[in-house]
C-alpha cells in the first residue's frame, strides 16, 4: 500500500474492511501521548463510508463527506477538528487526512468562566439577561446599586423599561423587537423609574441571544447610567439660552442705542447747521452795521460751540463703541493741510497769532479716511491757537523714509502756554484737560486729544507730544502711507484722471508763482485744461502757439504790463478773439473793457468766482445738480453754494420727490441726504443703481447721521463721496460738497466724447 504521509496534519490510511490499518505523522506509528500539540486520533470509525467512497470516483470535499458519514472519535474525548478530507487510493482503500486541536483541559474552562464572571459583576454598568418573554434571568449588582432593587426582586419580573406600561414609549418598544427579531443590536436611550420613584436613563445596548439553531434563547442588554449627564447637559443648554438672550437683549440695547445716537445726531446738527449757516449769510449781509453783526456773531458762536460739543460726545462715544468705520482713500496731503490750515485761520487771528504752513516738496499723497485726518489736524490746530496768545503757530508736513513706504509726519507747533509734564498724562483721557483752571478760561470738553488720539491709532499711527510750562507745544503724528483695510485699496496714483482733449484750456499769465500753482490745480479740479506763463513776453509767444479757449491776465508785472499784453492781444490776428479776463487789485473795469477784455476779477482770487466767470466766456455749460435734502434751510445753504460756483441746481424735498424729478431732467450728480420722509436715501440709491437709465449718475452723500457698520457697507459701493456733516463747519461743508461737485463733473466731461 502506497501512501503519502507528508503533511504536517495527522493522516490516516485504512482499508473498508478493517478499522485501523495504519497511521502516522510521516511515516510509523505514536499515539497522542507523545506529541499532544500534534495529536492525532487513535481510533476513527466512519460509519458508512464505503458506500460514500463508491459513490465518488474523485476527491471529495470534507464537507460533503461530513455531511453523509457519521464521524466517531475514540476515545472519548473533546477535540476539534478543523479539517477532513478522505480520497480514494486504490479498490477498498482511502487516504483520509485529519487536522485536529488538542483538547483543552477543564481547569481552564473554569478560569475563563470565573474571570468572565467577576467582569460581570464588577462592571459599572448595568447588566440585565432576560428570557424570550422578557422576563430578568440575571442582573448584576450595578443594575441593583442603581435601580435600587435586589437581584431575588428582579428575577422573574420584567424589567421596568421594557414593560409597556412603563417610562418607554409603545413606538419605541416595538422597535426594539423588531431589530432583534431581524438578529440586529439595538441602541438607544432608554428610561426607568428607580424603586423611590426617581427617573434615570441609559444609553442602552440590547442583543439577541440565540441557540445554534437560530432559535433565541435570551436577551442581553448593558446599560450605562447617563442621568447626570443629561442634567449637566440640560444645565448648560438652559445657561447658554439664558446666555443667548443676554445677549440679544444686550445687542438690542446697543441697537437701540446706536438708534438713538444716530437719530439725534440728524435731529441736533440739522438745525444747527442751518442756524450757523444763516448766520454767517447774514453776517456777509449785515457787516456794515456793528450792532446787528455783533448780535449775529454771537448767535454764529454760540451755535458752533453747541455743534462742537454735539460732535464730542457723539464720538467718543462711537469710538468707545468701537463704531467708528473708516473710508481710506488716496488724497494729496498738501491739499488737506492747506484746506485745514484755511479753516483755522480765523482761530489764529482772533488771538493775534501768526499761522504758517510748511510743506516738504515730496509729500506726495496718503491712503487714510480724508475726513478723520482733518479732523484730528484740526483739533490740533485750534489748539494751538487757542493756547496762544500773540504768538506764533505752525503746521509742517513731511514725508519720511521709515517703513514699507514710508510714512507722513504732521507736526503743530505753538509759542503758547505750555503743559507741564504732570499735566501731560492726562491729556489724552476723556474729559480731562490740564487742570479745572484750563477749562474755566478756555473752555471745551475736554475730548479733542482723546478723540484725536484714538482716531490715530485706528488709522495705524502715533501721536505725540513735546511741551513745557512758557515754551509751547508741540503735536506729532505720524501715519503710515498706505492704511491696509479690508476693502481693496486704489494704487496710489492722483485721484484725477487726465484732462481730456476736449476740456477748455486757459492760459494764466501771472508773475506770482504761488498764483499760478493755485490757479492751476483749482482749475484742474474744475474740468479745464491750464498753461501758466511768468511774464508777458511769454504769454504772449505762448497764446499765439496754444489758442487757448480763454486768457486770465494779471495786471500788474514787470516788463510788460498787463495792459501792454492785453493790447498786444487784441492787435494779433490769432489771438484777438480769445477772451481775455482781467486780475486786478482795484477796481479798473472801465480800462479793460476799452481795451477789449471780456472780464475782470478782484485779487485774491475766488476759485468759485474764477470758475463761473470761465465757464460763461468759454461755453463751457455748467453741470446740472439735483439736491435732494428735506430740511428746507438746508437745502437752500446747498443751493446757494452750488450755484455760486456755477452749476445748476434742481431740488428734491424727498426720494420719490427726486426719482419723479429723473425722468423729467437727467442731473450729471446727486447731491443726497439720507434721512427724509416718504423715501429715505438708502431706498432711493436702491431703485437709482436698479434703473438702466440713470443707474451711472455719480452721488455725493451729505449726512448728518452717525452710520453704523450696515449703512456704511451698503454705502460703499453705491456713492462716489461720503461727507459727514459734522466733520466740517458750515462753510467747509458746502465747500466740501462744491468741490466733490466739480471733479465729478470734471471727470464726467473727461470721460464724454469730442463733437
Amino acid at each position: 500500500m502506497n501512501i503519502l504521509l507528508s503533511t504536517p496534519d495527522a493522516a490516516l490510511a485504512a482499508q473498508l474492511e478493517e478499522r485501523l490499518r495504519e497511521a502516522g505523522h510521516t511515516v510509523g506509528r505514536w499515539t497522542p501521548a507523545e506529541d499532544v500539540a500534534r495529536d492525532v486520533v487513535e481510533l476513527l470509525v466512519i460509519d458508512g463510508l464505503d458506500d460514500v467512497v463508491a459513490a465518488h470516483d474523485a476527491p471529495c470535499d470534507v464537507l460533503a463527506l461530513v455531511d453523509e458519514a457519521e464521524l466517531r472519535l475514540f476515545p472519548e474525548c473533546p477535540r476539534e477538528i478543523s479539517d477532513f478530507c478522505v480520497k480514494p487510493v486504490s479498490p477498498g482503500e482511502v487516504v483520509a487526512r485529519v487536522a485536529v486541536i488538542a483538547a483543552r483541559p477543564p481547569w481552564r474552562e473554569r478560569i475563563q468562566q470565573r474571570l468572565l464572571a467577576v467582569a460581570v459583576e464588577s462592571a459599572g454598568d448595568l447588566i440585565e439577561i432576560t428570557s424570550p418573554d422578557v422576563l430578568v434571568e440575571y442582573v448584576n449588582p450595578a443594575y441593583e446599586r442603581v435601580l435600587g432593587v435586589t437581584r431575588d426582586q428582579a428575577i422573574g419580573q420584567t424589567p421596568a423599561h421594557l414593560a409597556a406600561s412603563g417610562a418607554q414609549s409603545s413606538e419605541l418598544l416595538t422597535e426594539i423587537e423588531e431589530a432583534l427579531a431581524r438578529g440586529e443590536r439595538w441602541t438607544g436611550v432608554l428610561a426607568s423609574h428607580t424603586r423611590d420613584g426617581r427617573l434615570v436613563h441609559f444609553e442602552s445596548a440590547i442583543s439577541a441571544v440565540a441557540s445554534p439553531k437560530g432559535e433565541l434563547t435570551h436577551r442581553l442588554a448593558v446599560m450605562r447610567d447617563i442621568t447626570e449627564r443629561l442634567a449637566r447637559q440640560e444645565a448648560l443648554l438652559e445657561a447658554n439660552r439664558a446666555l443667548s438672550e443676554a445677549r440679544d437683549a444686550a445687542v438690542a440695547a446697543s441697537r437701540a442705542k446706536s438708534d438713538f445716537l444716530a437719530n439725534m445726531s440728524h435731529e441736533l446738527r440739522t438745525p444747527l447747521n442751518a442756524i450757523i449757516g444763516y448766520s454767517e449769510m447774514l453776517l456777509e449781509d449785515f457787516a456794515g452795521d456793528a450792532s446787528v453783526a455783533q448780535d449775529l456773531t454771537r448767535i454764529k458762536t454760540a451755535g458752533t460751540h453747541l455743534l462742537s460739543l454735539i460732535n464730542d460726545v457723539l464720538d467718543i462715544s462711537k469710538i468707545e463703541a468701537e463704531k467708528v468705520e473708516l473710508l481710506p482713500d488716496w488724497f494729496e496731503v498738501s491739499d488737506l493741510v492747506e484746506q485745514t490750515a484755511a479753516t483755522a485761520r480765523p482761530l489764529a487771528q482772533k488771538n493775534a497769532n501768526r499761522l504758517s504752513v510748511e510743506l516738504a516738496p515730496d509729500l506726495g499723497q496718503i491712503h487714510a479716511d480724508r475726513t478723520r485726518l482733518r479732523q484730528v489736524l484740526l483739533n490740533l490746530l485750534s489748539n494751538a491757537c487757542k493756547f496762544t496768545k500773540d504768538g506764533e503757530v505752525w503746521i509742517r508736513a513731511r514725508r519720511l523714509p521709515d517703513g514699507e513706504g514710508g510714512s507722513i509726519e504732521l507736526e503743530v507747533k505753538d509759542t503758547g502756554i505750555g503743559i507741564s509734564a504732570e499735566h501731560q498724562i492726562k491729556l489724552f483721557q476723556p474729559f480731562m484737560q490740564a487742570d479745572s483752571s484750563t477749562t474755566r478760561e478756555f473752555g471745551g470738553t475736554g475730548l479733542g486729544l482723546a478723540i484725536s488720539k484714538r482716531l490715530v491709532e485706528k488709522m495705524g499711527g502715533v501721536i505725540s507730544l513735546e511741551s513745557a510750562p512758557g515754551k509751547g507745544t508741540t503735536m506729532r503724528v505720524r501715519l503710515p502711507v498706505s492704511l491696509e483695510e479690508r476693502t481693496s485699496s486704489m494704487p496710489p496714483v492722483s485721484l484725477r484722471e487726465p484732462l481730456g482733449e476736449d476740456a477748455p484750456t486757459v492760459l494764466l499769465i501771472d508773475d506770482d508763482p504761488a498764483v499760478r500753482d493755485l490757479f492751476t490745480r483749482q482749475l484742474a479740479k474744475r474740468g479745464f485744461r491750464t498753461r501758466v506763463a511768468a511774464t508777458g513776453r511769454e504769454g504772449l509767444a505762448l497764446a499765439a502757439n496754444l489758442r487757448p479757449h480763454a486768457i486770465v491776465l494779471d495786471v500788474k508785472m514787470p516788463g510788460l504790463t498787463g495792459w501792454e499784453v492785453l493790447s498786444a492781444l487784441k492787435l494779433s490776428e490769432a489771438t484777438s478773439n480769445i477772451p481775455v479776463i482781467m486780475l486786478t487789485v482795484m477796481q479798473q473795469r472801465e480800462v479793460g473793457q476799452a481795451l477789449g477784455a471780456v472780464d475782470y476779477l478782484m485779487k485774491p482770487i475766488d476759485p468759485t468766482l474764477l470758475t463761473e466767470t470761465l465757464r460763461r466766456h468759454t461755453g463751457h455749460e455748467a453741470a446740472h445738480v439735483l439736491v435732494v435734502e428735506d430740511d428746507e434751510p438746508t437745502r437752500e445753504l446747498v443751493r446757494r453754494t452750488l450755484e455760486a460756483r456755477g452749476l445748476r441746481v434742481t431740488e428734491a424735498e424727498h426720494g420719490q420727490a427726486a426719482l419723479d424729478i429723473l425722468h423729467e431732467a437727467s442731473p450729471d450728480v446727486v447731491v443726497l441726504d439720507l434721512m427724509m420722509p416718504v423715501m429715505d436715501g438708502f431706498t432711493f440709491l436702491h431703485h437709482l443703481r436698479r434703473d438702466p437709465l440713470f443707474g451711472r449718475i455719480p452721488v455725493v452723500v451729505a449726512t448728518a447721521r452717525t452710520l453704523n457698520d450696515d449703512e456704511r457697507a451698503a454705502l460703499e459701493h453705491a456713492v462716489q463721496r461720503l461727507i459727514e456733516k459734522n466733520a466740517f463747519s458750515r462753510r467747509d461743508l458746502l465747500d466740501a460738497i462744491g468741490s466733490e461737485i466739480d471733479h465729478l463733473v470734471a471727470a464726467a466731461s473727461r470721460r464724454a466724447p469730442s463733437t
